[in-house]
């Protein structure tokens, strides 16, 4: 087939006229039958066509017709595709360094030096690879070549993290052939701008220096995100009461971080990350370790006469569970992985242990506000829970079927508390695992971290316990020290940062303020209030989706 088309028009650069193009649709089509013909008997040998079968495939084989792109169409396509092609504009993007021209592969057996020795020492001189620029440099030449009124080269000058990039070498042996005022008429363009017109410039000449990156232009910045007004969006979320304090910590960071994994939930492409699954298995190993010394000894307190069953314990657990949590893709770092976890988790006990807590582990990875029986409201994970209005303050019946609490101005929590103690007297200190930070208990409304405090509510009152206290458990890095906040005069005695003993009322007022913050952003989610929060949204600030939100532009 590619004989019969190139015959005619071998050696003369032809471009195709209108009569010519339902011949190089008939090719297209053809070699693209060939090569699902050529996988097929690839897969299932048995059903590959005969010759004879073969001609009667191609001589039923039918091709739609394509309209040709005119004056107000624009075709994307491989400068391959254009050789024989004449258009009104061609433009040329992506002419960074490494990209086009893409970098030549190595040789798989020599590597250039190699080579060069070879041929010093012994006059052999090994045939090298093809020339992969000279391939790319006429790729150019076919671009450049084919636009009729004008070429316009682009590039980026920042990645999306603001790294900076190189342009081209080709762009400077294009500007090499005009007078140098060329340079001079270089525009740029913000990087979410898709409909940005640009200055104007006269019809017939090359603006070579256009670049696609995020940096104001004539005193301006892109405009970040803006709120939400789509009906059908805002229908959901008005309609939304329960909610999961994560979620409303993640709004209260950045709404847009927030819009962007909880409402838009955008498939994974890439596998999830070695943290998540490392807090996965490190709350599976823990809740497992301490029912099982539970079991064996009729407590769960972690004490120095209990601490080398809660090891071998523990090391029975993560053997049981690695398998549900896959700390890397990468087979080779899965040892090191699960040995560094395992490291952290037995210095956590050993801290655990010699602090001699008088309370309780009683309750362990509690959840409340699952009632699966009620299916109609969905949090901003998308995961379903009570109705509206379906309990009022009457005591749950067992651990398993507790509602969600409820916050006020028709807001309602679920959530999964990863450890209640609880003392004789029915006083209770809520704990979270965290990775390495824990933020003092006077800083959490302040800076939105306030699951702890809403987890404390929720045991107050779907429980009956009195919260006399609340902390961040860190499981790894230097200090491994609760953070968070408890009653001063409590009359139970825990080890704790100074600054985290509070009076009660100090305590009360903490909590009513992360309510406060948790129902305000609640509110704000509901009415669709998106906004850039680049001082909170990424760990250590930053923006976490700048290709997205263009805040910092």
């Amino acid at each position: 087939l590619q004989r019969l088309f190139c015959a005619p028009r071998r050696a003369a650069a032809a471009v195709l006229g209108e009569d010519e193009l339902g011949e190089a649709r008939a090719l297209e089509g053809g070699r693209r039958a060939l090569e699902e013909l050529r996988e097929l008997a690839r897969s299932a040998p048995e059903l590959g066509p005969a010759p004879v079968e073969l001609i009667e495939v191609l001589e039923r084989l039918e091709l739609a017709g394509r309209e040709r792109p005119g004056a107000s169409r624009v075709a994307v396509v491989a400068p391959l595709s254009l050789r024989a092609r004449r258009v009104r504009m061609v433009f040329a993007c992506g002419l960074q360094e490494g990209v086009f021209p893409a970098p030549a592969a190595p040789h798989p057996l020599l590597g250039e030096e190699d080579r060069r020795r070879l041929a010093h020492a012994s006059g052999l001189v090994l045939r090298g690879e093809p020339d992969a620029l000279a391939a790319e440099r006429y790729l150019l030449y076919a671009l450049a070549s084919r636009p009729e009124e004008r070429l316009t080269l682009s590039w980026h000058t920042a990645g999306e993290d603001g790294t900076p990039l190189a342009p081209s070498l080709f762009v400077d042996d294009v500007c090499d052939l005009f007078v140098g005022t060329l340079g001079e008429r270089t525009t740029r363009r913000f990087a979410g701008a898709a409909g940005w017109p640009g200055p104007g410039r006269p019809a017939g000449t090359m603006a070579a220096r256009e670049t696609a990156i995020a940096s104001a232009a004539a005193g301006t910045r892109p405009r970040a995100i803006a709120p939400l007004r789509g009906e059908l969006a805002l229908g959901e979320l008005r309609g939304r009461s329960l909610w999961s304090a994560s979620s409303l910590e993640s709004w209260a960071s950045c709404p847009v971080k927030w819009f962007v994994e909880r409402l838009l939930r955008a498939g994974k492409i890439d596998p999830a990350s070695e943290s998540i699954a490392r807090g996965g298995l490190a709350h599976a190993a823990l809740k497992d370790t301490l029912e099982r010394l539970r079991e064996h000894t009729g407590s769960a307190r972690l004490t120095p006469a209990s601490l080398d069953l809660s090891r071998r314990l523990l090391r029975e657990a993560l053997a049981e569970q690695a398998p549900h949590h896959r700390l890397s893709p990468a087979p080779e770092r899965l040892p090191g992985a699960r040995r560094r976890l395992e490291a952290d988790l037995e210095r956590y006990l050993e801290w655990a242990a010699e602090q001699a807590s008088p309370l309780e582990p009683t309750y362990l990875e509690l959840e409340f506000g699952f009632a699966a029986q009620m299916p109609d409201c969905t949090d901003a994970s998308g995961a379903s829970g009570p109705a509206p209005g379906s309990f009022g303050g009457e005591a749950p019946s067992g651990p398993d079927s507790l509602p969600p609490l409820d916050l006020g101005d028709g807001v309602l929590l679920r959530g999964r508390i990863d450890r209640v103690d609880v003392g004789p007297g029915g006083e209770a200190v809520v704990y979270d695992y965290k990775g390495r930070s824990a933020p003092a208990g006077l800083k959490w409304a302040g800076d939105g971290a306030f699951q702890v405090a809403l987890y404390m509510r929720a045991v107050e009152r779907l429980l009956g316990h009195r919260p006399i206290g609340g902390f961040y458990q860190p499981l790894a890095g230097r200090d491994i020290r609760a953070r968070g906040a408890l009653v001063e005069d409590s009359g139970v005695e825990l080890e704790c940062v100074r600054t985290d003993k509070l009076e009660r009322d100090q305590l009360e007022q903490l909590l009513e303020e992360c309510l406060a913050a948790a129902r305000i952003a609640a509110a704000q989610a509901r009415a669709g209030a998106l906004e850039p929060r680049p001082d909170t949204c990424a760990y250590g600030g930053g923006c976490s989706y700048p290709t997205i939100c263009r805040c910092e532009s």
